[in-house]
């Protein structure tokens, strides 16, 4: 029986497939246990003849088809393998000797895994900017999983050195051949959703010849684009992964420079001319930036309406505020004058902005749906008692959903926790206050039990605010509290699994930015609005997601 099929897609590599084939009679496995399946993908530079002249250890066919694209070619290979587990390898790939070794034992001590080998880049040209920059990210790739700081997921698989068994792969029927990038991780996917578990295997170890220039590099980032879209439809659960899931990655400058040229379609041939001056110090920035707008070029080539496009690119916006000013109080940080708070709402309502709840926002996103474009969501934290006074009736006089944070500990009573400035001893509004709002349509969510920084307090006392808070406010207001908002956005993967696990849908710190379906519940952005910007100020910050010039990264009060 012969245990693992080693399947290769090839087309005009002659002698880079000659260097594969020799590698693999040089494994440490005996040549009994595997077999070879090369799959001519109709290459017309003689590579037919070396296949029919090789002399190999192993048992070696050849399987011929015309040029189809490389999925199509690997699921002639998968269909024409007699082995119990199939390994892909790309045609350009110089195994290590224990490679063939590894594999078979993972698939032989587990079972049956989807095992991810390593891969190492060998620049095989002097290289510009860009292929150096992407040589070190893909070191970087396979070194955090090394270091153990990311473990191997669906996300992470690549064909040129992936195994599974041969039944997983026809049960879930093969690559998608519709898909000229990203094949391997839409495969990888519903493998993992069907039960199969993903291994990296770090001695399983090959080079790469890798001889892409900035030009294929470019073809790359942009049919990884072009590819997107159709995986969202496929599954669109995968949403929830970035980039797709998240437009507004990058800072405000990034994020502007990328919507304009999107714009303006600006290409980038000029950059290849000044490429080869960066090989000696690749300008990282500069080539990441390079690799979001060509993947984003590519969706836009994908999407064939201006709505979807939108809803991709336009994340929800939640907007943070404080308190609101009463008569003759003046403007500061986190103190509103009333005016210009009726102002903002004009200003929304009048440029069509959809106005979601949390619960709405949370449900499209619980759902795999995009939210509507341009949508902003009003939040409120510490429940002063003029954001019940003031800010409340201009609200509802427009029908605009709104969600205020509490500290249960302190209804009814002031701002305790900060020492000086214009929110200190400010009052908070009762509970019959909060339960007033509820029956207004205002939702009530959960701000501690005593405004603590819970990323400076055990564990358990964490675990008793976060817990606490919320029972306590579903107990006194007969109502359910789905959301969370961390005291001066002080949060931690722990305190936000804390949060989840205490069974709040969604939770809200200080970092500013728009929410996109890749940004987790649990660590949703906000965008802290200050009481000293103008009209048009704010209206450029809701546009972009985040302030201009930064401010508003700084504490949550």
């Amino acid at each position: 029986m012969t245990e693992l099929s080693i399947v290769i897609a090839t087309f005009n590599r002659t002698n880079d497939l000659r260097r594969c084939l020799d590698a693999i009679a040089g494994q440490t496995a005996p040549p009994e246990s595997f077999e070879v399946v090369v799959v001519d993908d109709g290459s017309t530079d003689g590579t037919a003849e070396m296949l029919a002249e090789y002399a190999a250890p192993f048992r070696l066919r050849v399987e011929r088809q015309p040029n189809r694209g490389q999925p199509a070619a690997l699921n002639r290979g998968a269909a024409a393998a007699q082995g119990v587990h199939c390994l892909f390898l790309d045609d350009d790939i110089v195994a290590d000797p224990e490679l063939v070794d590894e594999h078979l034992r993972a698939q032989r001590d587990t079972g049956g895994v989807l095992a991810l080998g390593k891969l190492r880049l060998r620049l095989v040209r002097s290289g510009g900017g860009l292929a150096r920059y992407f040589a070190a990210w893909w070191e970087s790739h396979y070194r955090r999983f090394d270091e153990g700081s990311r473990e191997p997921d669906f996300w992470a698989s690549y064909s040129g050195n992936l195994s599974a068994p041969t039944s997983a792969i026809r049960t879930a029927g093969g690559f998608d051949e519709e898909l000229t990038r990203s094949f391997d991780v839409e495969l990888a996917y519903r493998l993992e959703r069907g039960g199969l578990r993903m291994v990296y295997l770090p001695r399983a170890g090959a080079e790469q010849r890798y001889s892409k220039g900035f030009r294929a590099l470019v073809r790359d980032f942009d049919r990884a684009g072009l590819a997107a879209p159709l995986l969202y439809r496929r599954h669109p659960e995968l949403l929830g992964y970035a980039p797709l899931g998240d437009f507004a990655q990058g800072g405000a400058r990034a994020v502007m420079l990328r919507r304009l040229m999107l714009s303006l379609r600006v290409p980038v041939w000029p950059l290849a001319i000044i490429d080869p001056l960066f090989a000696r110090r690749p300008p990282a920035r500069l080539y990441r930036f390079l690799q979001l707008y060509c993947f984003w070029r590519g969706v836009r080539l994908a999407i064939d309406d201006r709505d979807t496009w939108r809803r991709f690119t336009r994340g929800t916006v939640i907007l943070m505020y404080h308190a609101v000013a009463r008569a003759g109080e003046r403007a500061s940080r986190y103190v509103v004058p009333a005016r210009r708070l009726r102002a903002q709402l004009a200003w929304l309502r009048l440029r069509r902005y959809s106005m979601l709840s949390l619960d709405e926002y949370v449900r499209h996103r619980e759902e795999n749906r995009l939210p509507p474009a341009r949508s902003v969501v009003l939040t409120f934290d510490d429940g002063y008692t003029d954001t019940a006074e003031v800010a409340v009736p201009m609200i509802r006089r427009r029908d605009i959903p709104a969600t205020v944070f509490v500290v249960s500990g302190a209804m009814g009573d002031a701002n305790r926790w900060t020492g000086t400035g214009p929110l200190a001893g400010r009052p908070l509004f009762s509970w019959d206050g909060a339960r007033a709002l509820l029956g207004e349509g205002i939702a009530i969510g959960a701000h501690t039990v005593s405004h603590p920084r819970l990323t400076d307090v055990d564990g358990d006392r964490a675990e008793r605010e976060v817990v606490d808070s919320r029972a306590h406010l579903e107990r006194e207001l007969g109502s359910p509290v789905r959301h969370f908002a961390y005291p001066y956005g002080k949060t931690s993967p722990e305190i936000e699994e804390l949060v989840g696990r205490a069974g709040y849908s969604s939770a809200g710190g200080v970092q500013p930015g728009a929410n996109g379906p890749a940004v987790p519940l649990h660590d949703l952005r906000r965008l802290e609005v200050l009481g000293t910007w103008s009209l048009p100020r704010f209206a450029a910050a809701v546009w972009l997601g985040r302030p201009l010039d930064g401010v508003g990264k700084g504490r949550n009060r």
